[in-house]
């Protein structure tokens, strides 16, 4: 399945400036509503965006016969440093990009049903590095000199919800995701797994896209006009994306010397990705305190183990005679060793409301990294842990307008010995801080 050509450039404008967020490849919070208060929105999910991304039941809090339509924009600046014995100072080069993101909501009037529609970036990864690429490979001495290292992973989720009214104090809801995703590498990579191929470096440009379909359950009660409490699961996903990997091999067989020196060095594979993204499950709280202030809660688990334990990459149809040849094959497979581990993601967040149409939010969030530092790379620094949150809200009649800001603080990660071939990463140190804005425009109908 294919997508336009103008969903590619709205796609790559997002991936030019977004990348990893606390918790892993998610993002915090869909709306700049929720992402002034740290994402903390499945016990309060009274807007379309917020109750497609986490918590179905939540479209039973809108006005009986009345519905809402929202637009939105994300977007990203991150910033980084990687060094290790040839790289003093490697830069983390992404641009600030946005996405859009959309939904609309609708509860009946005369029956205790509510439906939804929407289309999120659920998650995104980008590493956008440019460094030089350390001496290793097969005999220890291979580098291609100062490259680019590129590390692409996003997810948009179209999804469709639903929310029943069992009583004026429990709802309950359901949704059903179709995930878009795309892959992009663009580096030196290292063979990790092979068994002719283990430690060889080559040039890489590896293109993939797929599609999977998740589920998404909710439970929403409010046992006090001033306490609500939410609960949701999402179903994980697994799909294959398939696309093209291409690069050159030469400098390798150069350094190998003997019959590899007069190699073809240029290859072409079909390429296919074995992809997993987790199961998670969120459980928050929303108590009005007061008539002008309210405070959240949440707290998430993902399970990342399950989902990133390795990366299996399937090479068909390789175009190189000579490879093929030394191989015995056109085909080869690797698996590259990820190994990240199940974690915990907790939320805060204060609203205070101004006055009758202005309110002002702020918030916090905590993950310890997934990544060990035994598999990180620049192309995987999901490492920072700590979010600060800030937003502003507008309200007047039928329309309101959000606006958010949220600032990963800055985070270092040391190597040792990677665990990765063949010692490129070893002794190795990656520091990441990322600045985060979004707009969002509701109407009411």
């Amino acid at each position: 399945m294919k997508i336009s050509g103008l969903d590619r450039i709205v796609l790559i404008s997002f991936l030019a400036g977004v990348t990893a967020q606390a918790n892993g490849i998610y993002r915090d919070g869909a709306g700049a509503r929720s992402m002034g208060l740290g994402g903390a929105e499945v016990a309060s999910p009274s807007e379309p965006l917020e109750a497609i991304h986490s918590n179905p039941a939540g479209l039973g809090l809108l006005e009986s016969g009345r519905g809402e339509a929202q637009l939105g924009f994300m977007s990203a600046l991150p910033e980084g440093e990687f060094k290790n014995s040839v790289n003093p100072h490697g830069d983390l080069r992404s641009g600030f990009g946005a996405l859009p993101e959309a939904a609309v909501g609708y509860r009946f009037k005369d029956i205790p049903l509510a439906l939804g529609f929407g289309v999120i970036p659920n998650s995104a990864l980008n590493a956008d590095w440019r460094y030089i690429d350390a001496p290793g490979g097969l005999g220890g001495s291979t580098t291609y000199g100062e490259q680019r290292h590129l590390s692409q992973i996003a997810v948009v989720r179209t999804g469709l919800a639903a929310s029943l009214e069992l009583s004026e104090k429990w709802f309950v809801g359901a949704g059903l995701g179709v995930d878009y995703v795309r892959n992009r590498l663009q580096a030196p990579y290292i063979f990790q797994s092979h068994p002719v191929l283990q430690g060889a470096k080559t040039l890489l440009d590896l293109q993939s896209e797929g599609w999977g379909v998740n589920g998404l359950v909710g439970l929403l009660y409010r046992p006090t006009s001033e306490v609500s409490i939410g609960l949701s699961y999402q179903s994980p996903t697994s799909l294959s994306s398939h696309g093209d990997a291409s690069g050159n091999v030469g400098v390798q067989f150069q350094d190998l010397g003997g019959p590899f020196a007069s190699a073809q060095p240029d290859f072409r594979y079909d390429a296919e990705v074995e992809q997993k993204f987790p199961q998670i499950v969120s459980m928050g709280v929303s108590w009005q305190l007061h008539r002008r202030v309210r405070t959240v809660a949440q707290i998430d688990w993902l399970n990342w183990s399950s989902a990133f334990d390795d990366l299996k990459i399937h090479l068909t149809h390789g175009s190189n005679p000579d490879i093929n040849g030394v191989l015995g094959t056109g085909s080869l497979d690797d698996t590259v060793p990820l190994k990240w581990k199940d974690r915990f993601v907790l939320r805060t967040g204060l609203e205070f409301q101004a006055c009758e149409s202005i309110a002002l939010r702020a918030g916090y969030v905590f993950g310890n990294t997934p990544v060990p530092a035994s598999t990180v790379t620049p192309l995987t620094a999901v490492i920072n842990e700590h979010t600060l949150t800030a937003g502003i809200g507008y309200k007047r009649g039928r329309y309101s307008v959000d606006l958010a800001y949220q600032y990963q603080l800055p985070s270092t990660v040391s190597v040792g010995t990677s665990d990765l071939k063949s010692g490129e990463y070893s002794n190795s140190s990656i520091h990441v801080d990322i600045h985060l804005l979004a707009l969002t425009a509701g109407l009411a109908f």
